[in-house]
């Protein structure tokens, strides 16, 4: 599994699914994937440079309703939007 920084992982998701972050204090960040006007799954992503603890990466996975493999695919451009939300749809 590819390692990420936390930063890395918000571009990613901003990018990729349209999630936009709100800014905060502290080090997280927590956003939104909307899809036809509907909120369907809430982030927080750790504001680091740092990599993100295996731990941490399982849990941000499990918030947007993915298994670590799955997120990793998508985080590496392997799973596009479209095929992202059939997923999230079916489960």
């Amino acid at each position: 599994m590819t390692q990420y920084s936390g930063l890395r992982i918000k571009q990613i998701c901003e990018n990729k699914l349209g999630i936009e972050f709100r800014s905060g204090r502290g080090s997280h960040r927590n956003g939104w994937y909307v899809r036809n006007g509907r909120k369907l799954k809430r982030i927080t992503v750790p504001c680091t440079r740092d990599e993100v603890p295996p731990k941490t990466f399982g849990s941000m996975a499990r918030q947007l309703g993915l298994n670590k493999r799955e997120f990793d695919e998508l985080l590496r451009c392997i799973l596009d939007e479209d095929e992202y939300f059939a997923l999230i749809m079916h489960r």
